[in-house]
């Protein structure tokens, strides 16, 4: 029993199967495309990397700034400095936070001592703050939300600009003069910013200060203050200071970034450099974005923007839907600052601080797109002052990857459908075909198992075409065969008849005349003679096949084979005349030397039985590359041309009654000979020349 089930399936169906193999075109096409996409990824990551150096020789041409950077690094400890990021999106100065919501990650904490009491730290739900300050353009812009437990207005009926909670703005100008401002108001909105000296509990108002923009709005936990002032109002150091009063209290709480009150407090800024980002944005092609970061890893400059995909993909069609199988949908760039970051900290820039160049491609959250990410140091007078980094997606690949990928399935589909469409057909054809040589097998052959009528011939040349001939020499041979068993019974009672007559006239003769007995027993024993001598020859046959496979073959010469039985054949007949031709070298056969007599004694006499009176039987064994010719020929009656096909098979006989009187032919001689060829894997031939018959074997030979 088998294990595995059985599909009866037909031909056609088996092919439709079969032709689903075409299916793993796309998927070999789809892979092979990967390899082109990988290999263009490559061709884009030198791209980038060669962006990258030459940015890092551009900014290397401006050595001042990056000098002046790592000298403000240097001299100031990391506490003391803040790194002003730069804002890519336009700020409104409202109050609001929603222009700095994917900023809000690097929000910083203001320090809770008490710039009035040093010693004493202040309760956070009592007064607290976080910041960040950007650049803008030509701005600074700074977020200040602070939690405040209790928010005082200043009396909005005196003229002095405090008494309720406040804003100190303290900075150095270009000239290195300080300047300080106060920020207070009556109520949540707009502020005006003042100029001031003396002290920020009781200040002298000096000016209001056009060019300060502020907002303050009331928030959850307390309120929420933005300011904007224009870069030319400063340098690089900033003071920010919370004034918190409390009613009840009678000294307030002020927390701060540096102290307003000396400007050798003030913090340093780290501000982006408009210049190298005007430096930049020139090697920030479309869809480009660069990066220079000091040895710190902080943003110096920065120019270009990421691509944004708007085209969504339609699914009009199941074939669409088929697509999105194969196909990856490009993505617009995340410029989100938490992005920016994880560029910035990730290995690339790690190695080029290092002083190593690198490329590295960086896949997006979900994995879907790539982004190749290229660094390069930047060294001026052999001192490290900081990196390039340039990043660009990969959508351009893709988009040629997809629409290869959708190409390459269109065709797929279209061979698939027209391969399928010529399969269907040639099954079709092919089982029509079949059918048909099916029926044709069934109508030669009737319910008794005779071949009834002729097999009928087509001209076909495949392997179809082969086996139709091959069926057509089958039934051919079956009917001769067929042919031969219907005639065996005529021929034996036609053989047998005359000595079996002879026998019962010889007894019927014994009855009726006793006194002449020797003479009708000599008759009876010579027609048994006679009936044992067909019956031996009916089982020759049967014995030589039997000879044949259990005969051992050897190496033997059949040139001396000839040469030691001609002479014997010569005595044998005397009234013939028969000539070995000479026999220029030894040939070597392998096989039985007894069987080959065999043979020979058939042919010579059929040669002896046919041959004209005073003409020379000719024995003839020549060479020829691998294989021997042994031919026997003699000069008399010619073979008719209806029996070449029958001339070997058995009970196939041409002797007339008179030819021979003694002993019974039943046409196995010739029969006898194709055995003893072929199992000497040979073959015999039989055709008439122009004087009368010859009988040639052809076979293998070991050597000469």
């Amino acid at each position: 029993m088998s294990i595995f089930p059985e599909f009866r399936l037909k031909l056609r169906s088996k092919l439709l199967l079969v032709s689903l193999v075409l299916l793993l075109l796309p998927w070999l096409g789809v892979r092979y495309i990967q390899a082109v996409e990988d290999l263009l990824q490559q061709e884009q990551a030198h791209a980038m990397a060669t962006i990258a150096k030459a940015s890092a020789v551009l900014v290397s041409q401006y050595p001042d700034v990056l000098t002046n950077r790592l000298m403000l690094l240097e001299a100031d400890a990391v506490a003391d400095t803040i790194n002003v990021v730069q804002m890519s999106n336009r700020v409104q100065i409202n109050g609001y936070q929603d222009d700095w919501l994917d900023h809000r990650l690097l929000l910083k904490t203001f320090p809770l001592s008490n710039q009035l009491k040093p010693q004493q730290n202040i309760d956070p739900q009592d007064i607290s703050a976080r910041y960040l300050i950007a650049q803008e353009d030509e701005s600074l812009i700074v977020l200040l939300d602070v939690v405040d437990d209790s928010v005082v207005f200043r009396d909005p009926f005196k003229q002095q600009r405090h008494g309720g909670d406040s804003i100190i703005i303290a900075l150095v100008d270009m000239k290195q003069r300080v300047h300080r401002y106060i920020l207070s108001s009556s109520s949540f909105g707009s502020l005006n910013a003042y100029e001031y000296i003396g002290s920020y509990q009781d200040p002298v108002i000096i000016q209001r200060q056009m060019g300060i923009k502020a907002a303050w709005q009331r928030s959850a936990y307390g309120y929420r203050l933005e300011f904007k002032l224009p870069l030319t109002m400063m340098s690089s150091s900033l003071g920010l200071s919370i004034v918190d009063i409390d009613e009840g209290e009678t000294s307030p709480k002020i927390i701060g970034l540096g102290d307003v009150r000396d400007s050798a407090f003030f913090r340093t800024l780290l501000l982006p450099s408009l210049v190298l980002s005007g430096v930049l944005a020139d090697m920030a092609t479309e869809g480009v974005r660069l990066w220079l970061v000091d040895n710190q890893s902080h943003i110096v400059a920065s120019a270009g923007q990421g691509s944004v995909v708007m085209d969504e993909p339609q699914l009009n069609s199941i074939m669409d839907l088929f697509y999105q199988l194969f196909l990856q949908q490009a993505e617009s760039d995340d410029e989100s600052l938490s992005h920016e970051q994880a560029v910035i900290s990730g290995d690339a820039v790690v190695s080029a601080l290092k002083g190593t160049a690198q490329t590295e491609r960086r896949q997006t959250h979900d994995e879907a797109n790539v982004m190749i990410v290229a660094s390069q140091p930047v060294v001026i007078d052999g001192v490290m002052m900081g990196a390039i980094v340039a990043e660009q997606n990969t959508n351009a690949i893709l988009g040629l990857q997809n629409k290869a990928v959708t190409t390459l399935l269109n065709i797929t589909m279209l061979v698939l459908v027209i391969v399928v469409a010529i399969l269907i057909g040639f099954a079709s054809r092919l089982s029509f075909r079949i059918k048909r040589l099916n029926r044709d097998v069934s109508a030669v052959v009737n319910g008794d198992g005779r071949v009834s009528k002729q097999f009928s011939q087509r001209i076909e040349y495949d392997e179809l075409g082969e086996l139709r001939q091959g069926f057509e020499q089958l039934f051919t041979r079956l009917g001769g065969y067929t042919h031969y068993l219907e005639a065996l019974a005529s021929r034996l009672a036609h053989e047998l008849r005359t000595p079996i007559a002879v026998i019962r006239t010889s007894l019927e003769h014994l009855e009726n005349d006793p006194e002449d007995k020797t003479l009708y027993t000599e008759r009876a024993r010579t027609g048994t003679e006679r009936l044992n001598n067909i019956v031996a020859r009916m089982s020759e046959a049967s014995r030589l096949e039997q000879t044949v496979n259990t005969a051992s073959l050897e190496l033997f010469d059949l040139k001396q084979l000839l040469i030691d039985v001609v002479p014997a054949y010569q005595d044998l007949y005397p009234n013939a005349d028969i000539e070995l031709k000479p026999i220029d070298e030894a040939i070597v056969i392998k096989g039985s030397q007894e069987l080959i007599v065999q043979m020979l004694d058939k042919l010579i006499s059929n040669a002896v039985d046919f041959h004209q009176t005073d003409t020379v039987i000719e024995l003839s064994l020549k060479a020829e590359k691998k294989r021997c010719f042994l031919t026997v020929r003699n000069t008399g009656i010619k073979l008719p041309d209806e029996m070449t096909e029958q001339l070997f098979q058995p009970m196939v006989s041409l002797r007339q009654s008179g030819m021979s009187s003694s002993l019974p032919h039943l046409g196995l001689g010739l029969h006898i000979v194709k055995l003893v060829a072929e199992i000497h894997k040979g073959h015999v031939d039989g055709r008439n020349w122009h004087q009368g018959v010859e009988f040639c074997i052809e076979l293998p030979i070991i050597r000469t």
